[in-house]
């Protein structure tokens, strides 16, 4: 097949530096880390006076960082986002487009897809956040084993290694957490699924 598609068109062989699969839900963390290296600082959205921004940070147009936001770069903050007042941002992530980190949330290391929302008191860690995903006040995300091995994910019915010694959840798009929810290391919650409030999930529940 590729002698014919060589025969009939004309082929060129083109040149990269570095290949990354995405395949599974934890290499698009890898990904983001590794675009997020060649980040420069740019701040084109409305940043408060006592807001902290260090290092490469890029704040899209139309996007809000509210009094007493820490980012640490290198982050990214897409158009009309808000973040705060006093949240904290840090370690290689992507806030999407009309996303909305509140109130005293930290978010690490993580990819928040457009207009997902994480609710005030909340803690986000080495995760992945749908579109759409409303994550309800106070929920938390554990990133971290007890025995410190690598974090593993239900993958098919398989439960597979992550390679990542932290590795925090993954969320289907439009799901919804009630309040004060915790959620495991590894934990998949799919499409639309939701929790009810004070709820413990240490198992994937995906519909």
């Amino acid at each position: 097949m590729l002698e014919i598609v060589c025969e009939e068109h004309h082929v060129t062989a083109v040149p990269f530096d570095r290949w990354l699969d995405v395949g599974r839900p934890w290499e698009l963390l890898a990904a983001n880390e590794w675009l997020s290296e060649s980040l420069s600082r740019r701040l084109d959205g409305t940043v408060s006076d006592d807001a902290t921004i260090e290092g490469d940070v890029v704040v899209e147009s139309g996007a809000t960082i509210k009094s007493g936001v820490t980012i640490e770069g290198p982050a990214y903050i897409g158009e009309d986002a808000t973040v705060g007042p006093n949240a904290y941002i840090r370690g290689a992530t992507a806030v999407g487009a009309g996303a909305n980190v509140g109130h005293a949330v930290e978010v690490k290391n993580s990819v928040l897809m457009a207009d997902a929302t994480v609710g005030h008191l909340s803690y986000v860690g080495d995760s992945i956040l749908g579109q759409a995903v409303n994550f309800g006040a106070g929920t938390t995300v554990a990133n971290l084993r007890h025995d410190d091995e690598p974090v593993v994910v239900t993958v098919k019915g398989d439960r597979v290694s992550t390679g990542r010694r932290k590795f925090g959840v993954v969320v289907g798009d439009d799901a919804k957490t009630g309040i004060n929810t915790s959620l495991n290391a590894g934990v998949v919650l799919g499409e639309g699924v939701t929790t009810t409030p004070g709820e413990v999930l240490t198992r994937d529940r995906r519909d």
